[in-house]
């Protein structure tokens, strides 16, 4: 049988290409957002910016951002749409410490979830997945938990329950995911702050700040990667055995 943890580490190990594939992409839509700024087909710059602070400075903004990042965790909506729409309604700053904040509630909910729940819930939701995502659940709960949210795993909601059906401790794994999911956040805060200065016309600016943003994000992934390669030991569940459900469909 193959290793499960090995398997997804190669399937992740591919950052330089990854690298220009996000800095391409962020550059062209650099370049179109910039061309329809100058052509009059999207809003000025100011006027998006006056729209952003009005939004923020409303006091339902963090609330409403949290409920919908843990109400996002149960149907499976991908972490950057939820980041990248908090940097649209907030502003590239705001939306990525109120992204911060709503992903260690979100994170939070769901741990408790999977503690609550217990190892049998856990098996029977995550199916095939579950012994991949264990694979990363290791000694140290802080360190998996920041390695986890930058290496192709599982859903947020199922690498989650895993730490909260493991041993895992809840404050480690709180610390580890502030960390860890932070390199995502700051890619897409660059990202929108590149794509605010193409509205107003700074284009070096706007091209400076999308090769920080891919660089910045490349350069922590890369770094998460090399750490997961290294600790490729992991500890069980709750109980001795892993799930596998090919071999036992096989008995």
């Amino acid at each position: 049988m193959s290793d499960p943890v090995s398997s997804s580490q190669t399937a992740a190990g591919q950052p330089a290409r990854r690298a220009m594939m996000m800095g391409g992409a962020l550059l062209a839509l650099v370049l179109v957002v910039f061309a329809l700024g100058k052509l009059g087909v999207l809003p000025s710059g100011q006027a998006l910016q006056g729209w952003m602070d009005g939004m923020g400075d409303s006091p339902w903004g963090l609330p409403a951002l949290i409920l919908l990042f843990c109400i996002a965790a149960f149907i499976g909506m991908p972490q950057f749409a939820l980041i990248a729409l908090a940097v649209g309604v907030f502003g590239p700053w705001q939306g990525a410490t109120y992204s911060w904040i709503a992903t260690l509630c979100s994170g939070a909910l769901t741990f408790y979830v999977g503690r609550l729940a217990g190892e049998a819930a856990f098996r029977r939701y995550a199916g095939k997945s579950a012994n991949r995502i264990a694979g990363f659940i290791g000694r140290n709960a802080f360190v998996a938990s920041a390695v986890v949210r930058n290496v192709p795993t599982g859903p947020f909601l199922l690498v989650n329950m895993a730490f909260g059906v493991s041993r895992a401790r809840f404050w480690p794994y709180l610390a580890g995911m502030g960390l860890g999911s932070l390199p995502k956040i700051l890619l897409i805060a660059f990202a929108g702050r590149s794509l605010m200065a193409a509205l107003q016309g700074n284009m070096m600016t706007a091209i400076g700040l999308a090769l920080a943003a891919v660089g910045l994000y490349s350069g922590v992934a890369w770094w998460m990667r090399r750490r997961a390669e290294s600790r490729r030991q992991s500890v069980a569940l709750i109980g001795k055995d892993q799930v596998d459900i090919s071999e036992r469909s096989a008995e």
